[in-house]
């Protein structure tokens, strides 16, 4: 009889306990979310008034619980995000219209106040030259975009967050540089890691979950583009940039292909 090498036997546990493991996530988050969001419309109906008026210091009190339970339902839908991406439950919509420039101004627009309220100025550095469309799923870029600028708006205290862009090869690269605390050089090879923290606590003024930067590789790295950290020095803060195919070139073609045969017939 042959004899199952410790190895596989060993794998085959670690598998079973990571499918298990991503399972218990998604049902916890799942059971999670709908109780947050319930308390978050209780906190929002007495913020507005709906159950009569309330002292200054109970709406600090209000306003500090609504930005809690706002922190965990991210967490929770970053862990949902998670689940599903590592599972490859997530689907991709790929459009070969996408113009990265205008989903950043997008962006931009609905972050000025936002930014306007800590006095940080928020800049769309268009390229001289009208740049090529990109394939991509367009919620999924919209949303590293948010994990990159919001991020960079969370721990920014003074300065400027930047957005720029800049053709290289078959790609589109977009970048979001801003003038915050930096990344500690201990800390950058591991910023794209699950749970992950970008700095320590000398140089964070608001915690983060550690999940947006990972979720954010994963989505990029699916649309067939790349992530990385091109600069960063303590105090001078940092400069993330990502790409996509461009519309109809050959990694464009691939991703393509490969997004529709995991699809099936």
């Amino acid at each position: 009889m042959q004899k199952t090498s410790p190895e596989i036997v060993s794998t085959k546990q670690e598998e079973k306990i990571d499918s298990v493991k991503d399972e218990f996530i998604s049902i916890v988050s799942h059971e999670l979310r709908t109780p947050m969001s319930t308390i978050k419309g209780y906190l929002n109906m007495l913020l507005a008034g709906d159950a009569g008026s309330v002292s200054p210091q109970i709406r600090d009190v209000l306003t500090e619980m609504l930005l809690a339970i706002e922190r965990e339902i991210r967490l929770v839908n970053g862990m949902l995000d998670i689940s599903r991406l590592e599972a490859g439950r997530m689907p991709f919509t790929l459009k070969d219209d996408i113009d990265v420039v205008e989903q950043a101004r997008l962006l931009i627009q609905s972050l000025i106040h936002s930014a306007s309220e800590k006095k940080l100025s928020l800049i769309l550095e268009t390229p001289p030259d009208k740049l090529p469309k990109v394939q991509a799923d367009n919620d999924k870029l919209i949303q590293v975009l948010i994990n990159l600028v919001g991020n960079a708006l969370k721990f920014t205290i003074k300065g400027s967050i930047k957005v720029s862009f800049y053709k290289k090869d078959e790609f589109v690269v977009t970048c979001v540089t801003d003038t915050g605390p930096g990344i500690p050089i201990d800390k950058q090879s591991h910023i794209f890691e699950k749970f992950s923290q970008a700095s320590t606590k000398k140089t964070r003024i608001s915690g983060g979950s550690g999940l947006g930067l990972y979720i954010s590789k994963i989505i990029i790295e699916k649309l067939g583009g790349k992530i990385w950290l091109a600069e960063s020095k303590i105090g001078a803060g940092a400069k993330f940039c990502f790409s996509l195919p461009q519309v109809n070139s050959p990694k464009a073609k691939e991703i393509a292909n490969q997004v529709k045969s995991e699809e099936g017939p």
